[in-house]
């Protein structure tokens, strides 16, 4: 058995393959003569006709891309011969799923975006050909819901935003843009979602000014990215400056001008007395300290407050105050009606500096000098609140004029600066004798004898009263 079936296989191959190869020819005889009727499924993608149309007239399909991407066929009965001519590529290429946009040009769009549902049109191309009868036999899908809208123009606010943190010892100041505004368009479903436009930029351990042009984007109420929008600019510029902070003290005004006869000024204080400041390390270096502009103070009679801008002394030094505060410094000057008095100052209260003990120092018994001050205070004021000094430093043998030096208590002021008339001479050397030492040995000697009885006199007063 195995050997007939060996033998029918290995003897006469090639009758036998000739064999097959008529049958498959008359087999592709036969059905050629014969032409059978078929049909053939042909997937394809949906084609959009007039989109620029749309556009033109201020109108969008909302999906349209998902419209685009929907995967669709047309199935065609024809003869073999016809569908063969069908799958040649330029003919292919021909078969197709279309929507005609150009008829939603008519449609009315409201505040809302329109939702209709449309009909599909196939179309195949028109062959010459022998035969040729084909048609369609069904296409998917056949309709589709689309959403159409209208599309708007509005200008945004770019607002301006820094991630990272900046090095520690920096300041970022706010950020600054080459443009605040910016031309939104889009279907106005998609607008109107927009809650802010930002523009980011990293300052992460950043030490200096940094400028970079940077993306633009939309969100929405929940902080969600919103794209299909268009921007007239798709990038705008920058700018963070970076500075160091510094601590400025404020030196108190200069006083300028007279007050009326009979009033004084008790005080003046001002706040604040230093700020923080940012700015570059060479301009904080440049300035020290804030000098306030002079005060005139020329005709007052009552406690009156100033008010200095310091903004633009700072503003000199490109040096900006820190967090944005008030740059304005506010001066109380408290000018009382003034009281006059006079006081006498013994001279032996009268501190001396620079005194030599070679010399001796004549002065009057007492002093006067004329204070002034606010009435409550002046009436308790004494000689003994009063301290005063003269400096005899460098002064030689003869007759001098001497400034005082006063110390006064707070609120009171001289009324003019007094000075002393002071002579300045040479101690006396003493020269003692034999017999004056002892003529003074004698007299000490008497002196303690008569003493001694006086205190034994004494004694017996005391003894003869106690008897009695």
């Amino acid at each position: 058995m195995y050997k007939k079936i060996k033998d029918f296989f290995t003897r006469n191959l090639h009758w036998k393959a000739l064999s097959i190869l008529m049958s498959i020819g008359m087999w592709f005889i036969v059905m050629n003569i014969n032409n059978p009727t078929e049909i053939k499924t042909y997937p394809l993608s949906i084609s959009v006709l007039n989109e620029e149309k749309l556009k033109e007239n201020n109108l969008v399909v909302l999906n349209l891309e998902e419209l685009k991407n929907q995967k669709a066929e047309i199935k065609i009965k024809g003869s073999r011969t016809t569908l063969d001519e069908l799958n040649k590529r330029y003919n292919k290429d021909n078969i197709k799923l279309t929507l005609d946009l150009e008829q939603f040009l008519s449609y009315k769009i409201g505040d809302e975006p329109l939702q209709t549902t449309i009909n599909l049109k196939p179309t195949i191309p028109n062959i010459q050909y022998p035969n040729n009868n084909f048609e369609i036999v069904s296409f998917y899908p056949i309709t589709y819901d689309i959403t159409i809208d209208k599309v708007i123009t509005i200008p945004k606010k770019i607002h301006p935003k820094t991630t990272g943190e900046i090095k520690s010892g920096y300041i970022a100041s706010d950020p600054e843009l080459s443009s605040e505004y910016i031309q939104v368009s889009g279907p106005k479903s998609v607008v109107d979602k927009i809650q802010v436009i930002y523009a980011e930029i990293d300052i992460s351990n950043q030490t200096s000014t940094i400028k970079q042009e940077v993306e633009l984007f939309a969100y929405d109420k929940d902080g969600n990215k919103i794209n299909g929008l268009q921007f007239n600019m798709n990038t705008v510029e920058i700018k963070v400056p970076i500075s160091v902070e510094g601590v400025l003290n404020i030196s108190e005004p200069k006083l300028v001008g007279q007050l009326p006869e009979g009033y004084i000024v008790n005080s003046v204080t001002y706040s604040p007395k230093n700020v923080e400041v940012i700015g570059s390390t060479s301009n904080l270096k440049k300035l020290t300290k804030i000098t306030l502009p002079e005060i005139n103070i020329t005709g007052l009679t009552q406690s009156t407050e100033f008010t200095s801008d310091i903004t633009q002394i700072l503003k000199q030094y490109n040096l900006k105050l820190k967090n944005n505060n008030s740059g304005k410094v506010k001066i109380n000057v408290d000018i009382r009606k003034a009281k006059t008095k006079v006081l006498n100052i013994p001279t032996n209260k009268i501190s001396i500096m620079g005194y030599n003990d070679k010399f001796f120092i004549d002065m009057p018994e007492e002093i006067s000098i004329n204070i002034t001050g606010d009435d409550n205070i002046i009436d308790n004021i004494n000689q003994d609140l009063i301290k005063c000094n003269i400096d005899v430093s460098g002064l030689d043998v003869g007759e001098h004029n001497v400034k005082i030096n006063v110390d006064t208590p707070e609120g009171i002021k001289l009324v003019s600066q007094p000075y002393i008339n002071i002579s300045i001479s040479e101690q006396e050397e003493v020269t003692y004798s034999e017999e004056d030492t002892t003529e003074s040995i004698e007299e000490t000697s008497e002196s303690t004898s008569e003493t001694t009885t006086i205190e034994e006199t004494t004694e017996q007063i005391e003894t003869t009263t106690s008897t009695n």
